[in-house]
């Protein structure tokens, strides 16, 4: 699993890939100080069968998807889990309350089909007739009396969420019908929710991931106007939204509307006074070493690439797998962790606006670090020039890669 060579470093340190699997969780994942893992699997199941909602939220990139696996791997003899990507099956930039409702249900049907769970089939038809006869506009698939029920309702299942992925016309079309009959599908939803409790013996977990991606709009629309409507679901769900919401003045509702939110921080690099972070960067370091050989990189290059990651694990194995590239010998050093960094620093500098430079500028001379509630902060949060940590309290710091853009720009 550890590369042993340059080749194999480009391949395992993926920006795209969040750690998955078992045997690549045990080798690679690295716990986090400050991180909210243990408490949100405490709180799941020592919610007993409540259907408790959760928000879940931090940096795109600060590894969200990595420790939602962990928590899969965690819970996955004790819940009933359905986890799924917004970006997989929608579209996160055309998002609302109905899709997430719909698509948990399709998601919910197709695992337990898969896992062979033996859903009355009363209710299984029930959930086939309305979908196929009152919700789609055409015979999206050719119904198979050999096959059997199950059998069409998974090919029903995939076209609707091959079809919403792909089709905006489709989006629309099912949101029209849906929407005065949002009830009956909530009513569909949770019949099979209860059914297949029932057969499993465990409560249902679902997992929807990247929402976050989303802008503060669709999640305003989301969180805060149809809050209500995503509590209709009779099972555990967690939620991820884009941190930005959490800076907006709507938030303390929709905090209040759901059960319990957390935060994932991105590691400290060093503290608020500028003071080195041993225990962050002893993390970032392991999080390098395992997924590496210590051979392949020099121990500057080390402390060059975790300084300025800002502690986004995104950015970090960039720059590592970058700097893999850019390197001119058989080794990651310092020269070539900054060649990297250049590299990501360019798409900022083409990104970042004046008025945008100008808050950057006084964050980063303001002692405290203290992340206030404006629109340009919440697009800095957004785009990452602006990242959030978290000790005893949240603070923010400007991302290390662009500061030397404020030099600069000053």
């Amino acid at each position: 699993m550890r590369a042993s060579n340059l080749t194999e470093v480009i391949n395992l340190f993926d920006p795209k890939k969040s750690l998955a699997g078992k045997e690549k969780l045990a080798i690679c994942f690295v716990e986090r100080p400050h991180g909210p893992l243990n408490m949100m699997g405490k709180y799941l199941q020592q919610s007993g069968t409540e259907p408790v909602k959760i928000l879940f939220t931090g940096h795109r990139g600060s590894g969200k998807s990595t420790e939602l696996n962990q928590l899969v791997l965690n819970l996955h003899d004790q819940f009933f889990i359905v986890k799924f990507s917004i970006i997989d099956t929608l579209d996160c930039f055309d998002l609302n309350y109905i899709d997430i409702v719909l698509i948990s249900a399709l998601k919910l049907i197709e695992r337990a089909i898969e896992d062979k769970v033996k859903i009355d089939k009363g209710i299984l038809k029930n959930i086939f007739e309305w979908l196929y006869y009152d919700i789609t506009e055409e015979r999206i698939i050719e119904l198979s009396e050999e096959a059997g029920l199950s059998a069409n309702v998974n090919a029903l299942v995939l076209k609707l969420e091959g079809k919403m992925s792909k089709e905006s016309f489709t989006r629309k079309i099912m949101r029209e019908k849906i929407t005065p009959r949002f009830s009956e599908l909530v009513d569909k939803i949770n019949l099979a929710i209860t059914e297949i409790k029932e057969k499993t013996s465990r409560e249902i977990l679902i997992i929807i991931e990247d929402i976050d991606k989303s802008n503060l709009d669709i999640a305003k629309d989301l969180f805060f106007l149809h809050g209500e409507s995503l509590l209709s679901i009779n099972s555990k769900i967690i939620y991820t939204f884009p941190v930005s919401l959490r800076y907006s003045n709507d938030f303390p509702q929709v905090v209040k509307t759901f059960n319990k939110h957390f935060v994932l921080p991105n590691v400290t690099v060093f503290d608020r006074q500028g003071i080195k972070d041993i225990t962050g960067n002893k993390m970032l370091k392991s999080v390098i070493l395992k997924r590496m050989d210590e051979s392949l990189i020099t121990e500057e290059a080390i402390e060059e690439a975790i300084r300025l990651s800002g502690g986004l694990m995104v950015e970090l194995i960039t720059i590592i797998r970058d700097a893999s590239l850019f390197t001119q010998a058989s080794i990651i050093d310092a020269a070539s962790v900054h060649m990297a960094a250049n590299e990501i620093r360019n798409d900022y500098r083409v990104m970042l606006r004046e008025d945008q430079y100008q808050m950057l500028a006084k964050i980063n001379v303001d002692k405290d670090k203290k992340v206030i509630n404006h629109e340009i902060v919440q697009q800095l949060l957004h785009n990452l020039s602006l990242l959030e940590y978290r000790n005893d309290d949240s603070w923010a710091d400007v991302h290390p890669i662009v500061k030397p853009l404020l030099k600069a720009w000053a």
